[in-house]
């Protein structure tokens, strides 16, 4: 592994994450943790079965609202490849039109965030890391099909380009808008020191701003994480994984 720190560069002056949306996880095969009372921790059951990328997103009280996923048996049994992603409500059903998200069996390839402008709408990023290159959205609506949850707009291409397996969202300073950040790969072969944001606001997405910062990278393996306040990051690569 190396750890490569950086100051990134667009305006994020705080890191002003919603109060308890990222409260419950749903991973690994029908995991459920619910951390929204620190003091009492509880576990349930998900219909999460996959060893590779899921997501999942609360309201500002700590409720699950939804989750997605890579269905490891949509894989198995013959499915598109690399388009098996699900999306769930918090009953354990999937949405209407939930299925055949582009993603794969990797590991930071979706992630999912609040519409700025709307509590009941939400965008599902995802990335083609294998295959189906490029990035992805989804939108869903939770007040649609009788409150059980819609997938209104599915896989709309925004880059058709090989990425890193590093997708991520950050908390715009203002407290309202999100950034959605990930890297190009030029692997095998190729190095680049690109990182991509979209801004995400009440008018919608930005275009893509690029930003040449740090090390360069030849790797398709990789995460991003930030510090508390936003105001750095830290990308860790892992090398020698192979020709994804």
């Amino acid at each position: 592994m190396k750890t490569i720190a950086a100051v990134f560069l667009i305006a994020l002056p705080t890191l002003c994450l919603a109060q308890k949306q990222g409260a419950v996880w749903c991973f690994g095969d029908s995991a459920l943790i619910n951390f929204a009372d620190t003091a009492n921790i509880s576990t349930a059951t998900s219909f999460v079965k996959s060893r590779g990328s899921c997501a999942s997103i609360c309201d500002s009280v700590g409720d699950l609202i939804t989750y997605t996923f890579y269905d490891n048996d949509v894989y198995t049994n013959g499915g598109p490849p690399f388009q098996g992603g699900e999306i769930f409500n918090k009953q354990n059903s999937m949405l209407k039109n939930g299925d055949s998200i582009v993603m794969g069996l990797w590991y930071h390839e979706v992630v999912i965030i609040n519409n700025p402008s709307d509590i009941s709408k939400y965008y599902v990023f995802s990335i083609g890391v294998t295959g189906n290159y490029g990035l992805y959205y989804s939108i869903v609506d939770m007040n649609a099909n009788g409150g059980q949850g819609e997938v209104t707009q599915k896989n709309t291409m925004l880059q058709n380009f090989k990425m890193v397996d590093c997708l991520t969202a950050i908390k715009h300073g203002n407290g309202r808008d999100w950034w959605i950040i990930f890297r190009k790969s030029d692997f095998p072969g190729g190095n680049n020191s690109d990182y991509y944001e979209y801004l995400i606001s009440p008018n919608g997405l930005s275009n893509a701003i690029v930003q040449n910062v740090g090390s360069i990278n030849s790797t398709n393996a990789a995460s991003i994480s930030f510090n508390s306040d936003g105001s750095k990051f830290v990308f860790k690569l892992q090398r020698n994984v192979g020709n994804l």
